[in-house]
């Protein structure tokens, strides 16, 4: 294995570790996302051999801390020959809990950024208004990282308020987390079509399962299921709605209101609102067109 440049620096500790450009190489398993742990290793330790660095890492834990080794994966990951060989691979919790076992220059910064963090969390159990802050300044920093417009941004900022409203709405009235919360949220898709659901908009666009469906989507498709989710708060209000048949039967009328205005602009606009285009950056893009040959 080749040494990794480290992508840390005192100045830019951040979590680069887990994005597609790290070179950290990551697959999704059993609805969460693992990443090898020979190449965080490798970048980490700035070992030559990654693999080997790992060996004596983990013999050294398994005294320490057994949970790291027996919480590891056996995954495929593939190698720089184009084939794919069996490798140790560990979710966000373990891959963090290994990063803070790495005695090396290049995993302190992201060391500090981690304490740095947990400190930050203590804050915000005091002052949750202020945690409520700070993840939206943080939201905003992802998305301008990811060359997202300002416009865009703060449609999508607010959309995810009023997607809590929403949300908040359903709980009161008896939705809770459950089928019958997954079928009613699933609805305000149906303003792109009525046979459209989350599935169908993911197959259109790309998307992996683990890719945030509106984070994909344009500014004026976020703003029509915004439109469909405010509506259907006000008509649930208006109505007094209780239980999963009252609850479905608002949504369903809000759909329904905002996609006969979907339908006016797109005969207006002469072309559908509804785009193959997502927001994956080219290596992400790359990256999966490689996986389907």
């Amino acid at each position: 294995m080749k040494q990794q440049t480290s992508l840390f620096t005192p100045t830019n500790a951040d979590f680069t570790l887990f994005n597609e450009q790290s070179g950290i190489r990551k697959q999704w398993h059993q609805d969460e996302r693992y990443f090898s742990v020979v190449d965080i290793v490798g970048i980490l330790s700035g070992s030559v051999d990654g693999r080997k660095y790992r060996n004596k890492l983990k013999q050294r834990l398994k005294e320490e801390w057994n949970e790291m080794v027996t919480n590891c994966h056996q995954l495929k990951f593939m190698a720089a020959d184009g084939k794919r060989y069996t490798s140790d691979a560990a979710n966000t919790q373990i891959a963090l809990r290994i990063i803070q076992s790495i005695p090396s220059p290049n995993a302190e910064p992201l060391k500090q950024r981690l304490a740095s963090l947990g400190n930050e969390r203590l804050e915000e159990i005091n002052n949750p208004e202020l945690g409520i802050e700070r993840a939206r300044a943080r939201a905003i920093r992802m998305y301008q990282h990811k060359g997202m417009t300002e416009d865009w941004i703060k449609k999508r900022i607010q959309g995810i308020a009023t997607r809590n409203t929403f949300t908040d709405e359903l709980r009161m009235r008896g939705i809770e987390n459950g089928i019958e919360y997954a079928i009613i949220t699933n609805k305000t898709y149906k303003i792109f079509g009525d046979e459209i659901d989350a599935s169908d908009i993911r197959t259109l666009k790309g998307l992996a399962p683990n890719d945030n469906i509106r984070d994909n989507m344009t500014a004026m498709e976020i703003q029509l299921t915004q439109m469909a989710e405010a509506g259907a708060k006000e008509i649930m209000e208006g109505n007094n709605a209780k239980g999963f048949n009252e609850v479905g039967a608002c949504v369903d009328q809000s759909v329904e209101i905002v996609r006969e205005t979907k339908e006016k602009f797109e005969i207006a606009a002469k072309k559908p609102l509804l785009s193959p285009e997502n927001n994956l950056s080219k290596q992400q893009k790359q990256k999966r067109k490689l996986r389907k040959k």
